[in-house]
């Protein structure tokens, strides 16, 4: 049997911690936190959100019935600055004859969150008087148009297309039709906070009409010290990992 004297194993223990120093980690990211506001239609669609969004920190407040000027408020209770992504999920409970409305509350919540990304989809009600839905999409479309990064899931196409997806009713989804709904929603969540990222990482453009510099001299230097960084880095880890290997060789040679 091979044995490890003192000295071995002291030196083994010290290789073993030589090599995991050698390692680099990356610190863990943070999960992106996503608030969700909306009417019934968002209390049968949120329980499936969870499943396609794995990593993302949901907040849900939906209230059946609510119209935009009552998810506005629920917005309002729940809105936190650190939210990366806000889905609006409202207009099905407005009058049809007064899209305004929906506009109005758009805007509201524009206001408020500024440049961040928000995800409205399309709506699916009932007509009054006649007035069916169009304006309401239109104001979404308007609003989506002005705002770069706005996603806007058609949930409108699928239940007019897919009648099969809905309950008796003709405006709430079956339970088949929630999660299908769930998974619109989950990709305009993914491309908001893939709209976020590039946002934050994209480099600074000049204002209009100043000229863009034919030289950064900042963004240089901060080039030169990542790579440098990343050249010690790499020299370290090398002479870490050498120091490991003469000391597990010396460790082997007393056993």
């Amino acid at each position: 049997m091979w044995r490890i004297g003192s000295f071995g194993r002291g030196a083994l223990a010290l290789a073993i911690a030589l090599l995991a120093l050698a390692v680099p980690t990356a610190p863990a990211a943070a999960a992106p936190h996503v608030l969700v506001v909306g009417d019934s239609l968002e209390l049968l669609t949120s329980p499936h959100l969870s499943r396609y969004l794995p990593g993302v920190e949901l907040t849900v407040n939906a209230v059946g019935g609510y119209n935009s000027f009552q998810i506005f408020d629920l917005f309002q209770e729940s809105y936190e600055p650190s939210d990366e992504a806000i889905v609006f999920d409202a207009g099905t409970n407005d009058n049809p004859e007064y899209p305004e409305i929906l506009a109005g509350n758009l805007a509201k919540v524009a206001d408020i969150v500024g440049d961040r990304c928000l995800v409205v989809p399309t709506i699916h009600g009932f007509a009054v008087n006649g007035v069916d839905n169009t304006g309401k999409n239109r104001v979404v479309a308007e609003f989506a148009a002005a705002r770069p990064g706005t996603q806007v899931p058609d949930w409108a196409a699928i239940a007019v297309n897919h009648p099969e997806l809905m309950q008796s009713d003709g405006l709430h989804p079956t339970e088949e039709g929630a999660d299908y709904r769930a998974q619109l929603i989950a990709q305009g969540v993914e491309g908001c906070l893939a709209y976020e990222q590039a946002r934050a990482t994209a480099p600074p453009q000049p204002a209009a009409g100043e000229p863009r510099p034919e030289v950064e001299p900042i963004a240089m230097v901060g080039r030169l010290q990542a790579r440098r960084a990343e050249v010690m880095d790499a020299i370290r880890a090398d002479v870490l990992r050498a120091a490991a290997g003469s000391l597990l060789r010396a460790a082997l040679l007393t056993r």
